[in-house]
């Protein structure tokens, strides 16, 4: 994926081909609201059928007069005292048109009471952070459980630019010394809020509740290091993942239609926070 920080920009884009989006990851007041027409011309040069931001609610009226929709929120999303947007438009009838029938699953998920996380890991998994000499561990097993994925997680470069560079935590679930489970946090210092994202379960090891245990030691980690609001962009097909987070406290606040590209199709994504 290409990254963009333009000179005459202060925010960080992202843009990309396969996605065939632009997506605004943060955005810095200085460039508002002249940013709202530069995704509009980068959108129609590179032909992408959607635009994607992320941006504090304040700024949603200029948005919204320019053809966005808000499909998801996220309270207390910047350092606990600012609320965040997550504002789409799209330039394809048939890129809005929701996956009806996935939607409906989800919605039956929903109308399930959560259930309650009392159970302990087994004895012969274990669990710790990841560090440098992991990621072609790491590298492994995303290519085991993905196909493709919007972030280059395949490149052993690109997972030690995370940890060293961008703050992301990566936590790993063992069984006999093989590593068989991953969830990472993509934390935000400046804001106080991290994405709880790229969980990967080796097929071998589903139904282990693995995914579960790594989301509650993120979960003690940052809440010790002063982070306030933790969120997740979690893929609307997968009933399991989304389960996880509703099991686990967390709020669903919308869907993305249509949003990322995943295993080798465009998928709607959904946003739950807490």
């Amino acid at each position: 994926m290409k990254q963009l920080e333009m000179k005459q920009f202060k925010s960080l884009i992202s843009h990309d081909e396969a996605n065939s989006r632009v997506y605004i990851m943060d955005m810095h007041h200085d460039d508002f609201p002249e940013i709202i027409s530069y995704i509009e011309e980068l959108v129609r040069e590179k032909e992408y059928t959607k635009a994607f931001v992320k941006v504090k609610t304040k700024y949603s009226p200029s948005f919204i007069m320019n053809g966005y929709v808000i499909e998801a929120t996220v309270p207390l999303f910047y350092n606990g005292e600012e609320d965040a947007c997550f504002l789409v438009k799209y330039y394809s009838e048939q890129r809005k048109e929701v996956e009806k029938e996935a939607l409906d699953a989800f919605q039956q998920m929903l109308l399930e009471a959560p259930k309650s996380n009392t159970a302990s890991i087994d004895k012969e998994y274990s669990l710790r952070p990841l560090v440098e000499t992991d990621t072609p561990l790491m590298v492994a097993l995303f290519k085991k459980v993905f196909d493709s994925y919007p972030f280059p997680i395949f490149d052993t470069a690109f997972l030690i630019k995370s940890m060293k560079e961008d703050g992301t935590q990566y936590y790993g679930a063992f069984h006999n010394k093989e590593l068989v489970a991953i969830s990472s946090a993509e934390c935000n210092s400046t804001y106080k809020n991290a994405e709880m994202t790229d969980f990967a379960v080796n097929p071998v090891h589903r139904g282990k509740r693995l995914a579960t245990f790594l989301l509650q030691l993120m979960e003690e980690e940052l809440t010790q290091m002063g982070y306030k609001t933790l969120y997740t962009i979690a893929r609307l097909h997968s009933l399991s993942m989304n389960k996880t987070f509703y099991n686990m406290g967390y709020k669903y606040s919308g869907t993305l239609t249509r949003n990322t590209q995943i295993s080798g199709k465009i998928e709607s994504m959904n946003v739950w926070y807490k």
